[in-house]
């Protein structure tokens, strides 16, 4: 599998260790600090190994990484084709050997971006760099070709593009372009673009604001949720090193998770009423009446602490838990001893216990399988949850526990939505520096939707948008996808995950339920204990109807009730 995915380049050592020698000479703490901001990485194994081809580009290889695989080279014309009509668009005698030029000047720059040893010459790198970044320049411009038609620049850009991408007038062949530059082995630096739109404009200004407003549109396209990129992540643009990192920012902001944590914190606040005023209140109108010496008063306020030194009072306090503990060992109640100790609540020394082996631990131990599970979507309907999408970002994923709404955000789902998920979480799994979020969010989503009736609820609620071909595509789309992540956790999503299981299973038709399948059907004890039962009460039957006439004794029955 790997000989078709991956391209074997023979390593010129000589030149390898001359470059190593050069590296080794460089000085100087800029030079040192672009070299060192890796940026696009290989993906990681345990990813690759499950779905290859949605890592691995298809249509056209962007960056060194894939450039020398021989069914990408019918796209290399196009590339040339690309720089053609940049270097047109260029006012005066230009020639596309600058491009080349200014590339050179950033070669070590743009080696450092790259994780992988890069096995080119110098001049070979600043072509393919040069190559690539017009060709790419010229993909982003259909976006605004389509928000701005208006444009005698754009309209004219528009015809030269459809003809070289598209010549047949389909969409589909840009569609598998822009699946291809959203890969993460499939990037190359976005100051590379700035850098031609510098030599279009002839201003920074003006190259920056064109490459904002390109990878903006270009990011509200290939997104696969419906909600527009935040403006902090907007303003964030010239800090990302490629596409797929300002896509990713642009679903998973940093600032506005800190703001979400601390909204969350927030409104735990204001959720609790402050009973500070009425506590003290209370505490003093309560010294003010022991201190009086009178005797009916002294006798009711030391009531409560006689009442509370019976051992009667805390013998009927502790009787439930005690009688838990008791009778749930003896082999036939043993079933019943976990649904009673649910319904009466754990003894205090058994939390206190919890309590210590949890905060011995100081090490955060990775989630198992068993702490992601959570109902199906059609369960939780069945249990009265509804589902509304949430106006925001994966930040503004919420279970509202008084009106049982889970809040989810809109989704759109195509041809090319997994492609750009699963690159996603291989680029969070690799270069994330925090939580990961959206690796969570894509388990969370995998544990809810389990079938085809799972997909229809969600649809009918305005959470996804289905453009695939049935329910079925979407449901195996996200169950593919829990099986290529790894278990993380995300505090604000583990809430939300503990919520929703914590109303699900208070419900009583659930709670029935589940006891029924686990302690009574799914019991071979509990079936055994019941066989038996019929069969005792069975022989015991056919032994009293040989000594007595039962059919005499039913028949005069039915004749005394007619």
């Amino acid at each position: 599998m790997e000989s078709n995915t991956t391209v074997e380049v023979k390593i010129d050592q000589d030149r390898w260790v001359v470059q190593i020698k050069e590296d080794l000479q460089t000085n100087g703490e800029e030079e040192e600090e672009k070299e060192s901001c890796v940026s696009v990485f290989g993906v990681p194994k345990e990813l690759l190994v499950v779905k290859p081809e949605a890592y691995v580009p298809q249509c056209v290889s962007i960056g060194p990484y894939h450039q020398w695989r021989s069914d990408l080279s019918e796209m290399e014309r196009y590339k040339v084709a690309a720089a053609r009509r940049f270097q047109k668009r260029i006012a005066g005698d230009f020639r596309f050997e600058s491009v080349v030029s200014e590339m050179k000047k950033h070669e070590r720059q743009i080696r450092g971006c790259y994780h992988k040893f890069l096995d080119y010459t110098e001049e070979a790198l600043a072509w393919l760099m040069a190559l690539d970044a017009s060709f790419v320049l010229e993909c982003l411009q259909f976006y605004v070709k389509q928000a701005d038609q208006a444009s005698s620049h754009v309209s004219s850009d528009v015809k030269q593009l459809g003809r070289v991408l598209d010549p047949y007038g389909r969409s589909a062949t840009h569609n598998a372009i822009m699946r291809d530059l959203s890969m993460l082995e499939n990037q190359i630096p976005l100051f590379l673009l700035q850098k031609l739109l510098e030599m279009q404009l002839v201003s920074q200004d003006k190259a920056e604001e064109r490459l904002y407003n390109l990878l903006s549109l270009a990011c509200d396209e290939l997104s696969p949720f419906m909600f527009k990129m935040p403006e902090s992540s907007r303003l964030s643009i010239k800090e990302r090193a490629h596409i797929l990192e300002v896509l990713y920012y642009s679903i998973v902001p940093a600032a506005a998770l800190d703001d979400a944590s601390s909204k969350e914190v927030k409104e735990e606040k204001e959720a609790l009423p402050d009973t500070t005023y009425v506590e003290e209140a209370l505490k003093e109108g309560w010294k003010a009446v022991s201190s009086l010496n009178i005797g009916p008063v002294r006798r009711l306020t030391a009531l409560p602490r006689r009442l509370f030194k019976l051992k009667a009072v805390k013998f009927l306090m502790k009787l439930p838990v005690r009688l838990i503990s008791i009778l749930g060992n003896l082999p036939i109640l043993r079933a019943f001893k976990e649904p009673l100790t649910i319904l009466f609540g754990s003894s205090a020394t058994e939390k206190d216990e919890k309590d210590g082996d949890e905060g011995s631990s100081s090490v955060e131990t990775p989630p198992t399988r068993d702490e992601l599970t959570i109902p199906s979507v059609s369960d939780l309907y069945s249990a009265g949850v509804k589902f509304l999408p949430a106006d925001g970002d994966l930040t503004t994923i919420r279970f509202d526990p008084t009106t049982a709404t889970l809040y989810l955000p809109k989704v759109k789902l195509d041809a090319n939505s997994e492609v750009i998920l699963r690159n996603l979480v291989a680029f969070e799994a690799s270069a994330a520096p925090g939580d990961l979020i959206f690796t969570r969010y894509t388990d969370f989503m995998n544990g809810m939707i389990d079938k085809d009736e799972d997909v229809r609820l969600l649809v009918k609620s305005k959470i996804i948008y289905n453009h695939l071909a049935n329910e079925g595509k979407v449901a195996s789309l996200w169950n593919g996808m829990g099986k290529c992540v790894k278990l993380t956790k995300v505090k604000y999503l583990d809430q939300v995950i503990a919520d929703v299981n914590k109303h699900y299973n208070r419900t009583w038709s659930v709670a029935v339920m589940e006891y029924m399948n686990k302690y009574i059907f799914g019991s071979w004890q509990c079936l055994t204990f019941l066989a038996t039962a019929i069969l005792l009460i069975l022989t015991c039957l056919q032994a009293f109807c040989s000594v007595y006439d039962c059919q005499s004794w039913w028949t005069d029955t039915k004749f005394l009730q007619g």
